[in-house]
């Protein structure tokens, strides 16, 4: 099998990638295929901002894994030296943002948070089952209504309203069992990691002295097509001269909790005047797989620029199976024969 180039540390960026490094102000959606180098263009990015003098307190990158951010921190402070922020910026989880802000704005909550106000699962799944019991529904079914109506910015209220009015007897179970579970978790302090993003949205948009106080200058975003309304809401709020997202509707894989690539493609409903960007070079695939791929991705406007460098490989194959036993043997099958 054919070695695949990858991208290395001290590559040169491609022109696709100079053009999101040097981005300024204003905003821009990023539609970055796989193998593209959208954490290369980020890291780059977001280190000569710092070397233009950029204060590090005014610039924010957001993902959803810590993994991510701390990935992106490493190599950003590799080539710039140690970055020391005053204020809650950097590159951070959408949660640890959200959990700064909780802390530091407790008193505008309407409510007491406990001194940590984190909620771990175990207490969180007992507050649900609570809930869940006193309403007679499922606890797992519950958790899902409130990860969605959380994210989707849905208040208890509003959720039995709008059951009623649909005469929806199960989901207005559901509805006041989320309604019975939010004056729980009130009583205890404690926030979920729903909860946290929630609230942030919340007191942001209602609070401006507040929304003052978290506004950053540069916001990046990574894995858009992952972002679900709630965190939408917040890069609005929080976003101040440039906000660049990086993303690709093909690889949504969170739609069961609220995530919606279609916000992502719509960009420009939040941030007017957002450019469309593109990073279509693959230093991952052949140009046999890229070529099985272009036909059935989901962005058609970005798999039409789809391209790589790297040599011919065999066409890819599609094969069923009987079994994920069948499945599994011709891998293992496969793997010995090309050893």
């Amino acid at each position: 099998m054919p070695k695949v180039k990858k991208p290395i540390s001290n590559q040169k960026p491609n022109e696709e990638q100079e053009a999101v490094i040097n981005f300024g102000e204003g905003y821009a959606a990023v539609y970055a295929g796989p193998g593209s180098g959208k954490s290369f263009a980020l890291v780059e990015r977001y280190a000569r901002l710092l070397k233009e003098g950029i204060s590090p307190d005014d610039i924010l990158s957001l993902s959803f894994t810590q993994a991510a951010s701390t990935n992106l921190k490493k190599r950003v402070e590799a080539k710039v030296g140690k970055i020391t922020q005053t204020r809650t910026a950097g590159a951070q989880t959408f949660h640890a943002t959200a959990l700064a802000f909780a802390i530091a704005e407790r008193d505008h909550y309407g409510f007491e948070l406990a001194e940590f106000p984190l909620s771990t699962e175990p207490i969180t799944n007992k507050l649900l089952g609570e809930s869940a019991r006193r309403h007679d529904v499922d606890p797992r079914a519950l958790r899902s209504v409130v990860s969605l109506y959380r994210r989707k910015r849905v208040d208890p209220r509003t959720a039995v309203r709008e059951c009623e009015n649909r005469l929806d007897a199960k989901g207005l179970k559901l509805a006041l069992a989320y309604k019975d579970y939010e004056k729980r978790a009130k009583e205890s302090g404690l926030l979920s990691f729903d909860d946290l993003i929630y609230y942030m949205v919340e007191i942001l948009d209602k609070k401006p002295e507040v929304r003052a106080r978290w506004k950053r200058d540069w916001l990046q975003l990574d894995e858009s097509q992952d972002m679900s309304k709630i965190e939408w809401d917040l890069a609005s709020l929080i976003s101040g001269k440039s906000v660049i997202a990086v993303g690709d509707i093909s690889q949504g894989i969170y739609g069961f909790r609220g995530s919606d690539p279609a916000l992502f493609a719509s960009m420009s409903g939040l941030f007017p005047g957002t450019q469309t960007m593109y990073l279509a070079c693959n230093y991952r695939s052949t140009p046999e797989i890229i070529d099985f791929i272009r036909p059935i991705a989901t962005s058609q406007d970005l798999a039409v620029k789809f391209h790589t460098q790297n040599s011919s490989g065999p066409v890819p194959e599609v094969r069923g199976f009987n079994s994920s036993g069948e499945e599994a043997a011709f891998v293992v099958r496969s793997i010995k024969e090309s050893e």
